[in-house]
């Protein structure tokens, strides 16, 4: 169901920002993608363009002392959503509405550290983007809840529920929080966690999997903004964050090796992505 004021809104966004040349293939890459599953705009240089440069021109890298550096000055939330309606999410456009090699691989990790997750638990997918994961959370039989602003996962009436913000979330419903390359978009992390404090049944479980700061490809480790990110976390981050620590560990990202189950043959403390397990004392 098509959210007609919600799509008018971005539309109107797109055109003040950018022209009506960009309206124009919005509308048309629209049609033809959900026609034909064919797509006429090309993925952007989202860091070169003026929107970014205006939104994220004057940030440099601030460090905390709990194992992150966060933008400095924080963009408001309305840039922000500036930023990702008008140019972001287009960029993603012409991705599978399925699983891909990473989804197997947190498949697996999951299975084998927290196996009791698949059993008729609670299963939130914090920045779904079309799905991924989720389906095969739902191929077990868990409830399904994705948290997606963008409106790409919402394709389905009974799979799954979706939220465009976490704090639309019941209390206490939440069995096992999953999250891949999401965690570093949060606009505010103080708030952002108490969120997760008030959607998480006692015991919970929370997977994340963020871009690793300590990576010497990082913009930490360089000085330099990785637009949109936000925050980027070290694996001191999650020793922080988790009373309970289950996994924390940097790795090579083994999908790109066409590896599945021997993962854990990439660990490397200084890999481009950090995977953590952890829960919060009930």
């Amino acid at each position: 169901m098509i959210d007609i004021k919600s799509a008018f809104s971005k539309l109107y966004s797109i055109y003040k920002n950018l022209g009506i040349i960009h309206v124009i293939l919005r509308v048309l890459n629209w049609f033809l993608s959900r026609t034909f599953g064919i797509y006429i705009i090309k993925q952007q240089n989202i860091s070169s363009s003026k929107i970014a440069k205006k939104i994220f021109a004057s940030c440099s890298l601030k460090k905390s002392d709990n194992g992150y550096w966060l933008l400095n000055p924080m963009p408001s939330e309305d840039e922000l959503s500036k930023y990702y309606g008008s140019l972001y999410w287009d960029s993603r456009n012409g991705k599978s509405n399925g699983i891909n090699t990473r989804d197997l691989v947190h498949f697996d990790i999951l299975k084998q550290y927290v196996p009791d997750f698949i059993k008729g638990n609670c299963f939130l997918n914090f920045g779904a983007g079309h799905g991924g994961i989720s389906h095969l959370a739902w191929l077990t039989g868990l409830d399904i809840i994705n948290v997606e602003p963008s409106g790409v996962s919402d394709y389905y009436n009974e799979r799954w529920k979706t939220y465009s913000a976490i704090n639309n979330v019941p209390d206490n419903c939440i069995d096992v929080l999953y999250g891949s390359h999401s965690l570093e978009h949060v606009h505010n992390l103080e708030k952002f966690i108490l969120e997760i404090k008030r959607i998480l049944k006692p015991n919970g479980i929370m997977f994340w999997e963020v871009p690793n700061a300590e990576c010497e490809t990082n913009g930490a480790m360089k000085g330099k903004v990785d637009i949109p990110h936000t925050y980027y976390f070290t694996t001191n981050f999650f020793d922080n964050l988790f009373d309970d620590i289950i996994f924390n560990k940097g790795f090579e990202q083994s999908q790109r090796f066409n590896v599945i189950e021997n993962w854990a043959d990439f660990e490397n403390a200084k890999g481009p992505v950090i995977r953590a397990i952890g829960r919060f004392n009930s």
